[in-house]
């Protein structure tokens, strides 16, 4: 059976995320990160002045749908559907045969795509690290807090974080935290606005 059937044939259903005032307040983060993001798109022809605004844009554009994704997957859990697929998959394939190997495996090799895919973005915009820096330690905050919901999911031990803040386990923070230095970020783009007039620059290059 090819994959594709086999996801066809898992019912799409959307459960409770996390309804709690910290849910609600994290996703309030995502939010407000991504609406910052999306306004630093908006005016990236006068925030950075190194030629490369579409390149600038794009890739907020992409981090405001990566924050506003995660928002919403919050509330609808669409990460249970995902965990359904995957073991359907799993099962399909004859994986379950290697056990937990083959979890480890699959969470490395989604930890080790993440911190790519964030380095390979440092290197392209090295040359306005300056805009970047804390967007870039944001996200890696954020991966951490994946990759331990990951782990939790199948069942795979990681390290607790509560070991280096004197038992504190700040593991649920950990998205506050990564939304609220992104979001900080934005805001100081922001600020670094250009005089130049707005109906002077597009908005957008496309």
């Amino acid at each position: 059976m090819s994959i594709l059937r086999i996801i066809s044939t898992v019912p799409f259903e959307l459960h409770p995320g996390d309804p709690t005032l910290l849910g609600w307040l994290t996703v309030a983060f995502y939010l407000g990160a991504a609406a910052g993001c999306l306004a630093t798109a908006w005016f990236a022809k006068r925030i950075f002045n190194d030629g490369r605004a579409r390149a600038h844009q794009i890739i907020w554009l992409g981090l405001a749908a990566i924050l506003f994704f995660l928002g919403v997957n919050k509330q609808l859990d669409l990460q249970s559907w995902f965990t359904a697929v995957v073991k359907a998959v799993a099962w399909e394939q004859g994986w379950y045969a290697y056990g937990q190997q083959a979890q480890v495996l699959f969470l490395a090799g989604f930890g080790l795509v993440g911190v790519t895919a964030v380095v390979s973005l440092g290197w392209l915009v090295r040359r306005s690290w300056r805009h970047y820096l804390f967007v870039f330690l944001g996200l890696l905050v954020i991966l951490r807090f994946i990759v331990v919901r990951i782990g939790t999911f199948y069942a795979i031990p990681l390290p607790e974080l509560s070991q280096f803040t004197g038992g504190f386990r700040i593991n649920g923070a950990l998205e506050l935290i990564g939304a609220a230095v992104i979001t900080l970020t934005a805001l100081n783009n922001l600020r670094q606005i250009s005089t130049t007039p707005l109906a002077d620059t597009p908005n957008l290059e496309y």
